[in-house]
């Protein structure tokens, strides 16, 4: 199910059609037979998709906070999982390469850590009864999927997508000067978050204008890995300092491999944000709403006549 809204149609049909088909392929991924960790990941991204389609028309829909809070509790069901895996991925995928080029650190006591954080993972998944979580986190699904037909948006045409649009745009453009005035965690994480709804935006206006909508939707992903890897990496020094993993010498170690590589991703971060969020909010949306103006008015319909 294309995760785009087709001008031809109304608005409120459209962000119905996305929303059931993104629920339809959640409740797909947990009966399929697919790795369970990669099902947890999977799901939690129809999620969030969901969330970012209803956040698009939030100004015209009276029960957004309501259906938000309904799919971030089903996600945040499985988080604790999905954390837990994730702290393997940052670690195979960046603080082993970022420490194997320092070189203090062993290669028996990198696979030391990397066999703690599996075993972790897997202390999490029973403790946590995984299969029940999931078989939960379905019923939520299904039960959101009965609600989907009678979503109450107010209003079709780009009106009903413009204000969601401005409104999560102007969040992650005033949270990129918050991240690098106070580069902690929390506020690389929020702009992380606003990044992503804006890509999903980005995705879903896409029909706008083909081309340049497509180029801008890769280069907020591009910006999203960057400080999504960097928000990994924080979370993973938290975690092991938090529950005291590994060694006291062995985190000094990783803490001074981390601090280093998220500096580099701060400095890759900073000009593809500078870029991606140089317009004001007002003038993004009336330049959308050009395009999809200009769209709507000559490609569709000359493609009817």
């Amino acid at each position: 199910m294309e995760y785009t809204i087709q001008l031809d149609e109304p608005v409120s049909d459209e962000i119905k059609r996305i929303v059931e088909g993104k629920i339809e392929a959640g409740i797909e991924h947990i009966d399929g037979d697919m790795d369970r960790h990669e099902t947890v990941h999977e799901v939690r991204k129809r999620c969030k998709e969901v969330r970012a389609a209803a956040r698009l028309v939030r100004p015209v829909l009276p029960t957004y906070s309501e259906m938000n809070a309904h799919y971030r509790d089903a996600a945040r069901r499985i988080s604790d999982i999905r954390d837990a895996q994730a702290a393997i991925e940052t670690f195979d995928d960046h603080v082993r390469p970022a420490a194997d080029d320092d070189g203090r650190l062993s290669a028996d006591t990198l696979d030391g850590i990397q066999e703690t954080l599996v075993n972790r993972r897997e202390e999490v998944a029973a403790e946590q009864d995984f299969d029940q979580r999931l078989a939960n986190v379905r019923a939520d699904l299904v039960e959101g999927r009965e609600y989907v037909p009678y979503l109450p948006i107010a209003t079709d045409g780009y009106d009903g997508v413009a204000g969601g649009l401005r409104k999560s745009y102007k969040r992650a453009r005033n949270r990129m000067p918050e991240a690098y005035e106070d580069p902690d965690f929390e506020a690389f994480h929020e702009w992380r978050k606003r990044i992503k709804y804006h890509r999903y935006h980005t995705r879903l206006l896409r029909s706008i204008w083909v081309g340049p909508m497509k180029a801008r939707r890769a280069e907020l992903k591009t910006l999203s890995d960057v400080i999504g890897d960097e928000n990994d990496l924080a979370e993973f020094a938290i975690l092991m300092h938090d529950e005291n993993l590994f060694t006291a010498e062995t985190r000094v170690v990783l803490d001074s491999v981390i601090r280093g590589r998220r500096a580099k991703l701060h400095r890759r971060g900073r000009p593809l944000g500078e870029r991606l969020f140089a317009e004001k909010p007002d003038r993004l949306v009336a330049r959308f709403g050009q395009y999809w103006g200009a769209t709507r008015e000559y490609e569709y319909k000359d493609s009817k006549e």
